[in-house]
């Protein structure tokens, strides 16, 4: 589980995993360098768990690859990923587990602060993303669960051989993505699946403001993605991928218009760096954390 700066939902995740009906064989805490009291927390109320703790933060893509290594190199055959802002419902582990004999990538369903999240979705290869749909279509039609092409890090269970087949996360997302496209390579060499049963709550509402850092990497990002499509052999010409990026960039500047006017030039400053570093192929820390 990755942590920054958040240690009192960091308290409820954790709390939420040692009640699991089927007990965790190690829980580990990658801390990416907090500064709000969370190493204190750990050793407070949670000295039991192991707690390793970066020397810089690294996002969650280098938050979950540190985890991930983690686990593999100790030899653990299943790894649970979790941000710090969901909980587990008691049963999620045993659910997902009944679920190892048709998957390897397996994630459960979530509810948000408004209720259910809905996350079935198709790939838009000319736009190296996936599209959700309105309704958990298969879902819907009685499917107890669908194989899918992408990932996500707020829950997954996902069994070392997909370690041994594509690696660790790419920690040059920082944030944003990088489960997107693990799920999609995986989905290559493995069985990723979404299964109809809840097990995931987020206490995070989906309509906070997005802060400087998360306008640049959705834009940025997205030629990372193009790079890996373009690994698999789907091609998209950089200016036709280019185009898309305006679009994708003038609908971010639709929703700064709405941000206080003190925000306003800052995120549009960072949509464009995104624009700009994306096209150049600069995928190094963002520009802030430099």
């Amino acid at each position: 589980m990755v942590t920054f700066n958040r240690k009192t939902l960091l308290r409820a995740c954790l709390a939420s995993l040692l009640c699991q009906e089927r007990p965790i064989d190690k829980i580990v805490v990658i801390d990416n360098a907090s500064t709000d009291g969370t190493p204190e927390l750990m050793a407070a109320e949670f000295s039991e768990l192991t707690f390793v703790r970066l020397d810089r933060n690294t996002g969650g893509a280098g938050g979950f690859h540190a985890g991930m290594k983690w686990a593999y190199d100790h030899g653990f055959e299943w790894i649970w990923l979790m941000d710090d802002d969901v909980e587990m419902a008691p049963g999620a582990l045993k659910v997902l587990l009944e679920h190892k004999t048709v998957g390897d990538f397996i994630h459960c369903r979530k509810t948000m602060t408004d209720g259910p999240h809905v996350w079935e979705s198709v790939w838009d290869a000319s736009a190296c993303t996936p599209v959700t749909l309105d309704r958990d279509v298969s879902f819907a039609n009685g499917n107890p669960w669908i194989n899918v092409s992408y990932g996500n890090f707020e829950g997954p269970l996902i069994n070392r051989m997909v370690v041994d087949r594509i690696g660790l996360p790419d920690v040059r997302y920082f944030i944003g993505g990088d489960d997107t496209i693990y799920g999609f390579l995986a989905s290559f060499h493995a069985r990723v699946i979404y299964i109809n049963q809840f097990g995931i709550i987020k206490r995070i509402a989906s309509t906070q403001p997005r802060s400087k850092l998360q306008y640049y990497l959705q834009i940025r990002n997205r030629f990372l993605n193009r790079e890996y499509f373009e690994s698999v052999g789907v091609r998209v010409p950089r200016k036709q991928f280019l185009a898309l990026a305006f679009v994708l960039l003038l609908d971010n500047c639709k929703e700064i218009l709405t941000v206080p006017a003190q925000r306003k030039w800052v995120n549009f400053q960072a949509v464009v760096a995104g624009l700009s570093d994306g096209w150049k192929g600069r995928f190094g820390p963002p520009p802030w954390l430099r």
